[in-house]
């Protein structure tokens, strides 16, 4: 029997999305640029645009209205939450302000500039296992991308492809109930 004690959200698709309707002309132009950084030659640019990212990382990311009833839900459950997520460092501006660690501690956050490499490189779920001190088995994973289900599956972690047109709160319990009775 497998109990599930850890289950991991990708950000970007499962728990938040990003709206770039917030977004001056300018703002768009250099999150345009910033995320292609490593194209562009002008230092001058890239530079100012990096000075900003914060400002517009919090402007443009929205966390889905499911995902705090189903952060806890998981705390009544004594699960814990974790998120995976491939992103900039400066995401943790906008952890501190919608208060994020509320409901999912810093150190359960796995982001793959902090850990040298990214999703669906299956370092990352070895590495995001190991951070945790989390059982592969008894981890949960839901990503709104096949292949970083297939590689997580690919280190013994259970995956569950999420679409976005799914209630969150009921595919996590609905996979933790699964999980259980495996």
């Amino acid at each position: 029997m497998t109990k599930i004690e850890t289950v991991a959200f990708d950000l970007g698709g499962v728990l938040a999305y990003q709206d770039f309707n917030s977004l001056s002309e300018e703002e768009l132009f250099l999150f345009k640029s910033y995320m292609n950084r490593w194209n562009i030659r002008d230092k001058e640019l890239i530079e100012y645009a990096s000075h900003k990212i914060p400002e517009i990382y919090l402007k443009i990311h929205r966390l889905r209205k499911e995902a705090i009833p189903t952060l806890e839900m998981l705390k009544d459950m004594n699960i814990r939450p974790s998120i995976w997520t491939n992103n900039i460092k400066e995401i943790d501006a906008w952890f501190e302000e919608i208060g994020l660690y509320r409901y999912i501690r810093r150190e359960d956050i796995i982001n793959s500039f902090y850990i040298g490499s990214d999703k669906p490189d299956i370092r990352f779920y070895r590495r995001a296992i190991e951070l945790l001190k989390a059982i592969p088995k008894d981890t949960l994973f839901l990503d709104d991308n096949y292949q970083n289900i297939i590689n997580a599956e690919k280190c013994g972690i259970n995956g569950r492809l999420y679409d976005s047109h799914d209630s969150l709160e009921e595919v996590v319990e609905r996979e933790i109930k699964k999980g259980v009775s495996r």
